[in-house]
């Protein structure tokens, strides 16, 4: 702590320390904070969306499109990192697109249509992520899929970064300013109606501005786990605040759960381990504190 203090007000720590918190530390935590904000806040859009608690950031498969795309750029574009991100990027918004017009075909209630379309979708999509590493080469690319499907943040670097941030704090700004608005996706059609809302559009903005979050989150730093569907339940149970509160408060817990994920990933083993295995066994921990809350509460 004392070199960083140092660093930050300027004082001599010398160029290597400087150019490890700079462009190494600074750089990563940032990017793991942002995309802990997007996943959590797309987390909650979608839960009230869809009215239920145990909705994620994947729900209309755009986890398992951005898997595609990242997977395709690994097989067939040497690895190449910018390509990767945009690739993943570019699947995951197709294949919420694709569970859209599903939803449309499908008909019925919109809610129900759209969870059974992104049910199909990202059942699609693991079907083509296993014909995919099939053909993989297994001495090489097999396990580059395999980690990037874990999630890491070990080839956090200012270009992606940059490009995350460019999405994500533009789509974070918007919903602070809709937090308001959203609040109506906790009424069903019928009392949103009396009120003069546009809920289908507004259902819309809710659903874009968490596919981008999501899709921009996963093409830096491949699958994370629990963090979307985790941190809504986290606020709720710590802070028992409104819904306005809970999306705000949701943003900085997000990040710094991911933050403190990571740092673990990072300094628990000899070498780096993908973070998704402690968001997994952290969310499974915790979601089971909050219903078994939520029972007590109840009685």
């Amino acid at each position: 702590m004392g070199d960083i203090i140092s660093i930050i007000m300027g004082e001599h720590s010398g160029e290597m320390s400087e150019n490890i918190f700079y462009n190494i530390r600074l750089v990563r935590s940032v990017e793991v904070m942002l995309c802990g904000m997007a996943l959590a806040t797309s987390g909650y859009l979608y839960q009230s969306t869809f009215h239920n608690a145990l909705v994620s950031p994947d729900t209309l498969g755009v986890s398992g499109g951005a898997s595609i795309g990242a997977i395709i750029a690994i097989l067939y574009f040497h690895d190449n990192i910018v390509l990767r991100q945009i690739f993943s990027f570019t699947g995951g918004i197709l294949a919420v697109c694709f569970s859209l017009l599903l939803s449309r075909l499908i008909g019925k209630n919109r809610n129900i249509s759209l969870l059974l379309s992104g049910i199909i979708t990202g059942a699609l999509a693991n079907s083509a992520i296993m014909a995919f590493k099939y053909l993989a080469d297994p001495t090489t690319q097999l396990a580059v899929i395999d980690y990037w499907l874990m999630g890491s943040f070990s080839l956090a670097n200012r270009a992606k970064l940059l490009t995350v941030a460019l999405i994500v704090i533009p789509a974070l700004i918007i919903v602070i300013l809709f937090r308001h608005r959203f609040k109506v996706l906790l009424l069903n059609e019928d009392e949103a109606h009396t009120l003069g809302v546009n809920v289908s559009a507004l259902n819309t903005l809710a659903i874009s501005l968490a596919t981008l979050l999501t899709a921009a989150a996963v093409s830096v730093s491949g699958i994370v786990s629990w963090i979307g569907l985790l941190t809504p339940h986290i606020v709720t149970l710590i802070f028992h605040s409104p819904f306005e509160e809970t999306l705000l408060l949701s943003m900085p817990v997000g990040g710094a759960i991911l933050l403190l994920s990571d740092t673990l990933a990072r300094t628990l083993t000899m070498s780096e381990i993908p973070v998704s295995i402690i968001t997994s066994i952290a969310g499974a921990l915790v979601l089971t504190i909050y219903f078994i809350a939520e029972r007590g509460n109840r009685k």
